[in-house]
């Protein structure tokens, strides 16, 4: 985009009439309004429903922001041709106080992340044989911005601004009215990713709505907005899966949740052909009261599983696992069992990425140990890397088979900085069904700087993963085998992480890295894309605005990784975990610590 970007930090307007702001959610699926929220767009000219809208006072109960998305004052619903009666109550219509101290706004929620092409405007079209002035009330010169959360604004500077819009004309059929431009052109959005759009009417007198100066009429309001998507990438929250991990019996809540196909083929849309283990760190096993939430009665465990028949995100097609100790009690299904991880206290395993090579499952966990001087809920450290095996059976992992093995996977680099190998694993071979197959593993690491963690790339011969002599580390330029001259492929990411190729629409080819990213404005599920296994990543794009932190109580996100072939093709599942500092919110809040999903859907 060539336009200059202006960025406002605004968590709303000011209180006015005692009334600042209404927001109306889950609105009622009426005439032509949210009934089309799941028909999402597919391909580019596609209207975005919207979900929700906020405004400034609105002049009547009547007159609510509602109306816009409701549309019930439309007379033939025919898209962007659509016309727009001109009601003589304007009970069809929104219409709010506007005053230079308190300038009328109204602001659209889409419930996901869309790349919109342009908005249609239809000016508020009110009309009375006694009040032939009414429509003057419309909008017209306004300020147009978008954004992700909600709070951190970006002000368009498409083509026609500074925008103002076109007045209505009182007809009783009204197509859109759009800009003021002599030739009703939309509002164009060039393909800006965003949630939520705000329009505001200039607070200066004469320049709100299109009244005359000399009457100062206190109002603005619209008929209707309609918005249509661009080309580019969309994130929709994935309710389905989330609500397959809201368990209140047994298996009640968890993080980590990396994903394995049993028959190793990794590629999208391929899990209707096998089963797939789930991994999870700190598991709550335990029962969580339906009404309250509160946690009832729970054993905290350091790792379990997961394992789903198909593709779909059934409950009657998951199981969940855990491991069982001396007298019966729930246990971690991994325990250490190798001479590093015995040399420490009180160590146990958490899980990250794997991978399945010729019916076998390999994992990377951690070895970690207690360390009672770190923050609540952070009192532990790492003490290496182990690479656990065992084979798949029909029903999960045959742990009684499983080996242990110690790994150099965990060392202070030259630079000085920790780093460890496993966070993420792709498997680049013809087994697990990759378009561009060279034969190779791909093993991911971190390198942490100062609060800031960095994404490594290693790889090895699929037949060669345990044979960790036979790796090569990626230096810049080449693979090569000495670790100490590995060096970032990605400058920012997060301690969970996944890389995935990617078929169709504008990422085809690429590799995608999705993590949790975190920056002024928030925790966000972001991506890179880049031409190769080792990139390079480099410019990273926020998709969806992670709000759990908003309710407070210590509650935090974090690790965000992809799950390809629980996708379909051309998209990617995203899941990124939730959690909380606090104990006491632990037990008293039972769907706090659950994973959450989006799906990246690509629009062209």
């Amino acid at each position: 985009m060539s336009s200059k970007r202006r960025t406002a930090r605004s968590s709303g307007y000011p209180s006015c009439f005692g009334w600042p702001w209404i927001k109306i959610r889950n609105n009622p699926r009426g005439v032509n309004g949210l009934i089309n929220y799941l028909n999402r767009p597919e391909k580019k000219g596609d209207r975005i429903p919207v979900r929700g809208v906020s405004s400034s006072k609105p002049a009547s109960e009547g007159m609510s922001a509602d109306n816009l998305i409701v549309q019930a004052g439309a007379i033939e619903h025919s898209g962007k041709a659509m016309l727009y009666t001109n009601a003589v109550s304007g009970q069809s219509m929104w219409l709010s106080h506007h005053t230079p101290e308190c300038p009328a706004w109204v602001s659209f929620d889409f419930g996901a992340t869309y790349p919109i092409g342009e908005m249609r405007v239809w000016n508020y079209n009110q009309h009375h044989d006694d009040f032939p002035e009414l429509h003057r009330r419309g909008m017209k010169r306004v300020a147009i911005e978008y954004s992700l959360n909600g709070k951190d604004w970006t002000e368009l500077r498409s083509e026609g601004h500074p925008f103002e819009l076109a007045p209505a004309d009182g007809s009783p059929a009204l197509k859109a009215t759009n800009l003021n431009d002599g030739a009703g052109s939309p509002v164009l959005f060039r393909n800006a990713l965003a949630r939520y759009v705000r329009i505001s009417a200039h607070a200066e007198h004469g320049a709100g709505n299109w009244a005359a100066d000399e009457k100062q009429v206190p109002y603005c309001g619209l008929s209707a907005v309609q918005f249509y998507a661009g080309a580019g990438l969309a994130a929709e929250p994935a309710d389905d899966w989330t609500a397959l991990f809201h368990k209140r019996s047994g298996w009640s809540g968890s993080d980590g949740i990396n994903s394995i196909p049993f028959n190793g083929n990794e590629s999208s849309g391929a899990a209707w052909e096998t089963k797939t283990l789930f991994l999870f760190g700190d598991t709550f096993v335990g029962e969580v009261d339906e009404a309250t939430d509160n946690r009832l009665s729970f054993a905290m465990v350091n790792n379990t599983f997961a394992v789903l028949e198909g593709e779909a995100p059934d409950p009657s097609s998951i199981s969940f696992h855990w491991g069982a100790g001396e007298n019966g009690e729930p246990d971690s299904v991994l325990v250490p069992a190798t001479s590093a991880a015995l040399s420490e206290a009180d160590t146990y395993y958490w899980l990250q990425d794997g991978t399945s090579i010729g019916g076998r499952f390999y994992c990377f966990p951690l070895i970690i140990g207690p360390d009672p001087s770190g923050p609540e809920g952070f009192q532990f450290k790492v003490h290496g890397v182990t690479l656990v095996s065992a084979p798949f059976g029909e029903h999960g992992l045959q742990l009684s088979e499983q080996e242990q093995v110690d790994t150099p996977l965990y060392y202070r680099a030259a630079n000085g900085l920790m780093t460890y190998f496993g966070a993420a694993v792709m498997p680049n071979t013809i087994e697990a069904g990759a378009p561009k197959a060279d034969g190779f593993v791909y093993i991911y690491g971190l390198q942490n700087d100062t609060g800031v963690v960095r994404l490594m790339a290693a790889r090895a011969a699929a037949e060669q993963i345990s044979a960790f002599e036979q790796w090569t580390y990626w230096n810049g330029t080449e693979w090569v085998p000495d670790k100490e001259q590995a060096v970032p492929v990605a400058q920012e990411t997060s301690c969970e992480v996944s890389i995935s190729p990617m078929s169709g629409g504008e990422l085809d080819g690429k590799y995608v890295v999705a993590f949790h990213q975190k920056n002024v404005t928030g925790d966000y599920v972001s991506i890179y894309a880049g031409d190769s296994p080792a990139g390079p990543f480099t410019q990273s794009i926020p998709l969806h605005y992670c709000s759990e932190p908003e309710a407070g109580n210590g509650i935090y996100v974090y690790n965000a990784k992809g799950h390809p072939h629980l996708s379909k093709p051309g998209e990617l599942l995203i899941s990124y975990n939730v959690n909380t500092t606090s104990w006491e919110a632990h037990e008293k809040q039972g769907s706090v610590y659950r994973p959450r999903f989006i799906r990246l859907h690509q629009i062209g």
